[in-house]
């Protein structure tokens, strides 16, 4: 297990954390949260060894393989395949042992322990990490060089996820993910059988996947039973509690306060004012937790609203490979007016960011027609809109770029309304973190006052009391947006009417984000059958003694109903495994040795309804 006891940590001059207090038993999975800058990183760096506490204690097993992202990707030349693969370092030396080995009998044990090692589905194994990361087969053998820096940290992660780990650390996993892409990790995660730590800014990822939820405060730590909800709810209720105990306290102390006032001159009383001053003494008033801070951010009214802003009629868009033309989409119909709110769905590469890019007008249409209105003001903000800041000048030399025109103090007053004041606003915004130069982006979008807001994924650096902030601000938004994002509580709160790509078309989706993930679901689903399925085929033709291209032998009924039954019962195990480790935790004082059991008992059994139901759909053909 993992325990914390009365650790502390500094970052130069400044306090992070102090008396943090915890313990994470084995399979278990938390999440760490709190504001930009309360240490939430520098605790991965403590497990990493990166970083030394300041004071206390954080022990776990030394035994434990420990598996994070890279926070950078070298410009290897090795394809995507084989770098993912370089992580599984065990396996790797036994290759190389393997290739330059000649005593027979070594031969035979380091092929036992490479088969052991998982050596003969090592490549299969990091193939489908990456399918489901969103790199198709033939993007796999391309060289990691070629790729973007998003794309790159998509290999950072596959690695981490390849790697064998008894802990896992995920700081910002979801960034640069589609909605996709998103919930396939979530399942990974939930299969991880290990004890997983992460970082993120994504409610619904956390609620997901995590069954704790550590938040860093003020300078303290609290251990949390629950997802993000969860804690979010009993941070309300302990608030609401140490109020009162803080207004009772408020309370007697004026009493006490107010007899010393009357009676210390009193000889007769001398003595009772003398207790109530050292009552008065041992008092003290019960720490109320401080509020999230909250980013007040308001997007400027439009001066200007046309009846229809933007409209696309058959539009066709695509872009020109080796001299060749790739249609992405083609019919696409969407008109779009004042105080529309519209989400746009779809599989990693079916072409969200093109639709995007053609409504900006950065793309032009290959058939159809884009059509705006005179009075149509854009604002885009594309998925690298904040790589793209030059990051050797300051705030304010961006805006004097983007508002010659405009008076140094209404710049300053700008920026200010963004957190960009002071200092801030006057040195150079490299060195900012990614939601701080998120802000700066999107004031330098908002300062011309766009009707039309395009923002894709405008949340990959916004914490969470930022992504509140701009879902409100969306809400309360005259204009029209267009968003793509992969945080599921942003498209529900601001979108409230979506378009799916899909299949080179564009067309309205009626159904929820909960449908959408379940259509994303059936989709993996069969695509990860296929090549099951067509293997089945063959077996099936060769044990018949059938040739290709005749009809496979017709499942074994009997068969298949008794895997039915036995992946049925796996199943109901499972929910009950789940019901008493969920009873367990809502204890008021959780038994950690029966909750260790159950979590052992619960990745069991996930392993034997995975089994199960491999084995029922291989019957069944």
């Amino acid at each position: 297990m993992i325990r914390a006891n009365n650790l502390s940590l500094r970052r130069g001059d400044k306090l992070l954390f102090s008396k943090a207090d915890f313990t994470l038993f084995p399979g278990q999975k938390m999440a760490v949260v709190g504001r930009n800058g309360c240490g939430k990183s520098s605790l991965f760096q403590v497990f990493l060894q990166g970083l030394d506490a300041d004071s206390g204690n954080l022990d776990y097993p030394k035994a434990w393989r420990m598996a994070s992202v890279a926070q950078s990707v070298p410009d290897s030349h090795d394809s995507a395949l084989s770098f993912v693969m370089q992580a599984d370092e065990h396996l790797v030396t036994l290759e190389q042992k393997l290739g330059i080995c000649e005593d027979g009998n070594e031969l035979a044990e380091l092929s036992h322990a490479f088969e052991e090692g998982g050596g003969y589905t090592w490549e299969a194994r990091a193939s489908k990490l990456l399918d489901g990361l969103g790199f198709p087969h033939s993007e796999q053998k391309r060289p990691v060089h070629e790729f973007s820096g998003g794309w790159r940290m998509r290999l950072a992660l596959a690695r981490a996820l390849l790697a064998p780990s008894d802990l896992l650390l995920l700081d910002e996993p979801t960034n640069h993910l589609d909605l996709d892409t998103l919930l396939w990790l979530e399942e990974w995660l939930k299969r991880y059988p290990g004890t997983l730590l992460t970082i993120s800014h994504d409610r619904e990822f956390l609620d997901s996947v995590c069954t704790q939820t550590l938040h860093l405060d003020g300078e303290t730590a609290a251990l949390y039973q629950g997802n993000y909800t969860s804690f979010a709810r009993q941070r309300i209720e302990r608030r609401v509690l140490a109020q009162s105990l803080a207004q009772a306290n408020d309370r007697r102390r004026a009493q006490l306060q107010s007899f010393v006032d009357r009676f210390k001159a009193q000889a007769s009383k001398a003595r009772q004012a003398q207790s109530r001053i050292k009552m008065l003494e041992r008092l003290e008033s019960a720490p109320v937790p401080a509020e999230e801070r909250e980013f007040d951010l308001t997007l400027p009214e439009p001066t200007r609203m046309p009846s229809t802003m933007l409209s696309l009629a058959d539009a066709e868009t695509g872009y020109e490979v080796d001299g060749q033309y790739r249609m992405i989409f083609a019919g696409a119909k969407i008109t779009i007016g004042p105080n529309e709110r519209i989400g746009l769905l779809g599989r990693n590469g079916a072409g969200k960011s093109t639709l995007m890019k053609l409504l900006a007008g950065r793309l032009e249409c290959k058939n159809g027609t884009r059509t705006t209105a005179k009075d149509t003001l854009i604002g885009y903000f594309s998925q690298h809109q904040v790589e793209e800041l030059d990051g050797s000048m300051s705030p304010l030399e961006l805006m004097r770029e983007q508002a010659p025109e405009t008076a140094e103090q209404q710049r300053r007053d700008w920026l200010g309304r963004f957190a960009y004041s002071g200092e801030m606003a006057t040195s150079a915004c490299g060195p900012r973190s990614g939601g701080e130069k998120a802000r700066l982006a999107l004031a330098l979008l908002l300062w011309k006052k766009p009707n039309l807001l395009l923002l894709d994924e405008p949340t990959n650096h916004l914490d969470l009391a930022m992504r509140q902030a701009l879902a409100e601000a969306i809400s309360e938004f005259s204009g029209a947006v267009v968003l793509v994002s992969h945080d599921r509580a942003l498209l529900s709160a601001s979108c409230d009417l979506f378009f799916r790509v899909h299949d080179g078309v564009v067309d309205d989706y009626a159904g929820s984000l909960d449908d959408y993930a379940a259509w994303l679901a059936q989709i993996s689903r069969e695509q990860a059958n296929k090549p099951a399925r067509a293997n089945q085929v063959q077996a099936q033709q060769a044990k018949a003694g059938s040739k290709p291209g005749q009809a496979p032998a017709k499942p074994d009924a009997k068969r298949v109903s008794q895997l039915e039954n036995d992946l049925m019962r796996a199943s109901k195990e499972l929910e009950k495994i789940t019901r008493d480790l969920d009873t367990a935790q809502a204890a008021p004082v959780p038994d950690r040795h029966r909750l260790a059991q159950l979590l052992k008992k619960q990745s069991d059994q996930k392993h034997r309804v995975a089994s199960a139901e491999e084995a029922w759909l291989a019957a069944a053909g």
